[in-house]
């Protein structure tokens, strides 16, 4: 039954993890924009035996960024989709546990903390949620 949510919420999750990855990698190409952008524009460096110069430099980082945003949107168009998935769950505290946990990537002691509730009781809502969530979305 886990597998079956977890399942699910995977591209979510995966785009999360790429974005981050992107993220990192762009804020790395940056640091070494900014560490040479004291050259000036006409010299020509080499990455990899192939000559490139600063203008180059800054041009992949426009199409990275571009990249990113674009997966940015796509994910921010899957979470709705999920959130109006999980709006059909009638009780609104399995709706957000299954909210923190699925789509903000909060701990069950993190929720427990949000709603005020204890772990256990976080925990017995998400199994209630994940039962909802199957019956009245997936299996329809």
């Amino acid at each position: 039954m886990i597998n079956i949510i977890e399942n699910h919420f995977k591209a979510y999750k995966d785009l999360v993890k790429t974005i981050n990855a992107k993220n990192m990698e762009l804020i790395k190409l940056k640091e070494d924009f900014y560490n040479v952008s004291g050259i000036r524009y006409d010299d020509t460096k080499t990455k990899g035996g192939i000559p490139y110069d600063i203008a180059d430099q800054l041009h992949y980082i426009v199409e990275k960024e571009k990249e990113l945003k674009g997966i940015i949107n796509y994910k921010e168009e899957l979470r709705r989709v999920h959130e109006i998935e999980i709006e059909r769950i009638p009780n609104m505290d399995k709706r957000t546990t299954l909210k923190l946990f699925y789509l903000d990537g909060c701990s069950i002691k993190q929720i427990a903390y949000c709603l005020r509730i204890s772990e256990g009781y976080v925990k017995k809502l998400k199994r209630w949620a994940i039962i909802d969530f199957i019956d009245k979305v997936i299996e329809k």
